[in-house]
């Protein structure tokens, strides 16, 4: 398409999106029952009250896909569709896992890979509203909520599993995914504390940060743990200003204070917390000597089935047998969605899968100078940290959350971005 093609369609899209933002005229009037039916309106609410009532109760999993669903319909039915550039290589991913199907011919495997398609479509669907006004401001509220929610369930009352008595947790249903939502939360203050102007949002941001990361530290996660050593020093530098360098020097007392507080009043958080960390290095450590057991069958299986696979989901004791009484009990998954992957859906489903992940990392990589997709591609970096030792897609919960915020993060920077260059076009 020519230049001037691309500026036309730009443009019209802009002003679709001006009519949809609800900015009517004479010449742009509203019928009565288009303006109380307003998907934009709906989308702002729904989405600023999915997010907290996820994060405390994974009760509603099993419709947050049909609330947006109905949502998009609404919304192209009223005023047509709008790309985001990840369409294609969205249904690629999808493709690639249904690719696994064939050979076992188990509708299973496509049922399963049905549940991924449609947490993988949710940023798709939220790029079709006008970006929600002030989101950070209500982000910033949210999380705020939430952190001191964890807190006193941590403190008082926090909540356990039959699975892990030793695991504390204060939100959703496990403590995994406790820990990636309260590392959502860390990562959003941390971004607000380096970009934020003025010592009240920094002062706010700081003492977030530290209540989501103590939430962190004593849901003892160690692909958490990881990922604060690996992924907070590649932040700091990619935000690095030099007038922010006096605030992360406060931030850094704050943290140094807080974790010896921490032990003197709480001791045993503290120490179990340092053991957890020691202990990835720790070959002799149970959990650690499992996963190299489920890695090394995965790539026996993979080297058996290298094209597509054994079929997705079936990575488990009930298709494969492990050969190890030790850790058959917790051979579910591969405890790594790299090595699930890689045995279940071949060369064909891992490369089409990661060809998804990195469009959406290079999405947001190219808007990272926006406090959004600075925030998603952070997140998404977190997220795929802790995916390396651990399957998070086999029970969706982290996932369904993780794409509610990228989605969020997409649907601010492209929209923006429509904008931005509809004006560029008028000029």
């Amino acid at each position: 398409m020519n230049e001037r093609g691309t500026c036309n369609s730009t443009q019209l899209q802009a002003r679709d999106s001006q009519a949809d933002s609800g900015s009517r005229g004479p010449d742009n009037p509203a019928p009565g029952w288009k303006r109380i039916i307003d998907p934009d309106f709906l989308y702002t609410w729904a989405t600023l009250l999915v997010i907290p009532a996820y994060a405390i109760t994974a009760e509603l999993r099993s419709h947050i896909f049909v609330l947006y669903a109905l949502l998009f319909c609404l919304k192209v039915w009223k005023s047509g569709y709008v790309r985001c550039g990840l369409e294609y290589c969205t249904a690629i991913a999808i493709l690639g896992l249904a690719a696994s199907w064939i050979g076992t011919w188990d509708a299973e495997v496509l049922k399963r890979v049905l549940q991924v398609g449609r947490i993988v479509c949710m940023p798709i669907l939220m790029c079709q509203y006008q970006p929600i006004r002030k989101l950070e401001n209500a982000l910033a509220l949210i999380f705020s909520g939430l952190a001191v929610y964890g807190m006193a369930r941590m403190l008082f009352a926090p909540l356990v599993t039959g699975y892990a008595q030793d695991r504390p947790y204060c939100y959703s249903n496990f403590f995994m995914h406790s820990s990636i939502i309260a590392f959502s939360g860390f990562l959003f203050f941390l971004v607000t504390f380096v970009r934020k102007k003025g010592w009240g949002w920094k002062l706010f941001s700081a003492g977030n940060v530290l209540m989501f990361a103590s939430l962190v530290a004593m849901q003892r996660v160690r692909a958490s743990y990881l990922a604060l050593l690996a992924l907070v020093p590649i932040i700091l530098l990619l935000e690095f200003r030099k007038q922010a360098l006096l605030s992360m020097a406060c931030l850094l007392l704050c943290c140094a204070a807080a974790v010896g507080g921490l032990y003197v009043f709480k001791p045993a958080i503290v120490h179990a917390a340092a053991a957890h960390a020691a202990s990835m290095a720790d070959m002799h450590n149970g959990s650690n000597r499992g996963r190299l057991v489920f890695w090394r069958k995965a790539v026996d299986v993979f080297r058996e089935n290298p094209v597509n696979g054994i079929g997705y989901w079936r990575f488990n004791r009930d298709h494969v047998d492990l050969n190890n009484p030790e850790f058959e009990w917790a051979f579910w998954h591969a405890h790594s969605e790299f090595f699930s992957m890689l045995a279940e859906t071949g060369l064909v489903g891992i490369i089409a899968w990661w060809a998804f992940k990195l469009k959406l990392l290079w999405t947001f990589f190219r808007r990272r100078a926006e406090w959004a997709g600075a925030f998603a591609l952070y997140l998404l970096l977190a997220f795929e940290i802790h995916n390396v030792f651990e399957s998070y897609l086999y029970e969706r919960i982290a996932y369904i959350y993780v794409f509610l915020l990228l989605g969020m993060g997409l649907n601010q920077v492209i929209r923006k971005d429509a904008a931005g260059a509809a004006l560029e076009c008028e000029k």
